[in-house]
């Protein structure tokens, strides 16, 4: 397999990158192919959510199914992927956009959670836009779960295995993973406390609820 590496500098003012590119990522995901490019900072695997997909992935990272972050640009593919409740969707729509993995019901299976994102990144949201329906995401680690940020290593670990790599020069180096919580069973869960603070999610969470929750 041919690999396309594509590298830029910087993102946009605006959080984009030029319309060219985002159109080129969108077409090949929604063609089914996998890139991989930097999602608020964290690189990683994105595809569509196909089984064919989901085992190549599972290969290329070891993630499993459950596992699998699907990435939304709108609420209104949270509806299409998620059972939610006004609570839910409150809290959801003060976190997000933001570097916020949520654990929430799967709306094809009662009592199955699913992790779900929308991505701070506009370009990101751009991209899951122009596919038209939530992507597979998988963050790419080294074997002690830490994330791989430097352009050569990227390249030495997929180069010949995936479609396309959207490298970006600002986002190769050291960064926080996402905050991961856990709403899906009526109650917040915190799974690991990330670029969002323990305190901030529980204020948010918490919001406009009676002081008997707490």
């Amino acid at each position: 397999m041919k690999t396309d590496i594509i590298s830029i500098k910087k993102l946009k003012k605006d959080g984009t990158i030029d319309p060219s590119i985002t159109r080129s990522l969108s077409a090949m995901i929604k063609n089914g192919n996998t890139v991989l490019m930097p999602v608020d900072a964290i690189y990683g695997l994105v595809c569509i959510n196909e089984p064919a997909k989901r085992e190549h992935i599972k290969k290329l990272t070891g993630d499993t199914d459950e596992h699998m972050v699907r990435m939304i640009s709108s609420f209104k593919m949270l509806n299409e992927i998620a059972n939610i409740d006004k609570l839910e969707f409150d809290f959801m729509h003060r976190i997000w956009p933001g570097e916020l993995i949520v654990y929430v019901e799967d709306i094809g299976s009662r009592g199955t959670s699913i992790p779900v994102r929308m991505p701070r990144s506009k370009y990101q949201q751009d991209i899951i836009e122009h596919v038209g329906k939530p992507c597979l995401y998988a963050a790419l680690l080294d074997k002690e779960k830490k994330p791989i940020f430097r352009k050569k290593d990227i390249i030495a670990a997929l180069d010949g295995k995936i479609d396309c790599l959207l490298l970006i020069d600002e986002f190769c180096k050291e960064h926080t993973l996402p905050s991961v919580v856990d709403i899906s069973k009526g109650t917040l869960t915190i799974i690991n406390e990330g670029r969002v603070s323990t305190e901030e999610i529980k204020s948010l969470y918490f919001l406009g609820k009676d002081d008997s929750v707490l």
